[in-house]
């Protein structure tokens, strides 16, 4: 049942939950899975029980009250007939409802998390020497669990504030630094099975870098300065790596982005995520962006680049004659990216980690309670949110009608 499969969530693996409780912390006005036990369970629950009448009741309102329609037509259909679906859906849902208001529609939105000085503000001088600053922890649910997980979260800020420029290199920076995490941490220290690093969008267009690792040998402190310990060696090949090398990486970002839909599903969703993406932004700027991806690849397209021999003949679609970057410009931006905001002296680093121990290790977990940057429960992450900034919700390839 409902209630069951809720509280199962909690059973999930060290670094599912890790990923969660930073989403918590990331992401403004989210309900925890708490929040929909309360609603099921309990001695509120018990008083006025839901039951499936009531979701059954709120699911014909959702159709029949108060709407938003957007339409897309696509496939085996001529205009015609796609104003006959509309008159359909029209006739039988939108001329019994009242339309739904600007500021009914939900607005989600990502927070700022807070640089060391913002930080020392909040949780005084202790923290002051801690590379990161906001830590979040939690023992996992199962008493069988052995596995511990780290996630440590990056921000680069607001996709609008980074533009094509910034989001292109930030998915370069993930690209390259998928492999040299694995190699590193899982090859050479084998720390655990699953280790990851890649770019993170959370809800509200907040972009950054994520460096995820679960183990069954080692505890999260110490996987966390193995984390830290790589983002520097990290750029340090960066700093090594040839700028040939780093272009080649930017084709393989290329093709993934400019990679011709095989399905018509994918072909459907794609054209669709452009069109919601831009229906309650308002009529300024809701023009759909179709070509953003090859906006972004026209990015990390460098000079000397064979389109055609990294995608397959005749599999490159037409792009502008623009000029393009040299691999040199192309490594200074990566680098320069890097340097503002993922460095450990970063002027614009905001850093934090979640942390999630096995059982075995409960003692450390409970030894970091009440401490100044500690938070150890939902209740302590919604206290913090209160001191914290919004980040422009505007998406990156915004332009007006």
């Amino acid at each position: 049942n409902l209630l069951r499969e809720t509280k199962n969530f909690r059973l999930e693996s060290p670094y599912e939950t890790a990923s969660y409780i930073s989403r918590m912390m990331l992401e403004h006005n989210v309900w925890h899975v708490s929040n929909y036990i309360a609603e099921i369970e309990g001695e509120y629950a018990e008083d006025d029980p839901l039951t499936l009448a009531e979701c059954a009741k709120v699911a014909e309102e959702c159709l029949t009250k108060r709407l938003s329609a957007v339409f897309l037509c696509m496939g085996n259909i001529n205009e015609t007939g796609a104003h006959e679906v509309v008159k359909q859906i029209d006739e039988h849902f939108l001329k019994q409802a009242r339309p739904l208001q600007f500021e009914e529609i939900p607005k989600l939105r990502s927070l700022k998390m807070p640089k060391k000085e913002e930080a020392v503000r909040m949780f005084g001088s202790e923290v002051q020497d801690a590379k990161i600053p906001l830590v979040l922890e939690e023992v996992a649910y199962s008493e069988s669990e052995e596995n511990h997980a780290v996630e440590i979260i990056l921000q680069a800020g607001a996709e609008h504030e980074l533009g094509y420029e910034g989001v292109a290199v930030l998915e370069l920076i993930g690209q390259i630094a998928y492999n040299s995490a694995y190699n590193q941490l899982r090859t050479k220290e084998q720390l655990g099975y699953i280790v990851s690093a890649f770019t993170r969008k959370t809800s509200g267009s907040a972009m950054g870098l994520s460096i995820l690792v679960q183990s069954s040998t080692t505890k999260p402190v110490e996987l966390e300065e193995r984390c830290e310990a790589w983002l520097e060696t990290f750029r340090e090949e960066l700093e090594a790596m040839p700028a040939s090398d780093i272009a080649k990486e930017a084709a393989a970002v290329v093709a993934q982005l400019l990679e011709r839909n095989m399905r018509f599903s994918d072909e459907v969703a794609t054209a669709w995520g452009s069109i919601v993406s831009t229906s309650n932004i308002g009529s300024i700027y809701n023009k759909p962006p179709f070509e953003r991806h090859q906006l972004l690849a026209d990015v990390l397209t460098t000079e000397g680049i064979d389109l055609e021999e990294v995608m397959g003949e005749g599999e490159v679609p037409p792009v502008e004659n623009k000029k393009r970057k040299t691999p040199e410009e192309l490594k200074e931006h990566v680098l320069a990216l890097w340097d503002t905001y993922f460095a450990v002296d970063a002027s614009e680093r905001r850093a934090i980690s979640a942390r999630v121990y096995g059982h075995k290790a409960k003692d450390d977990y409970e030894a970091n309670l009440g401490k100044p940057g500690y938070l150890s429960s939902y209740d302590e992450i919604r206290q913090v949110k209160q001191f914290l900034a919004q980040w422009p919700t505007a998406p990156f390839w915004i332009e007006k009608s």
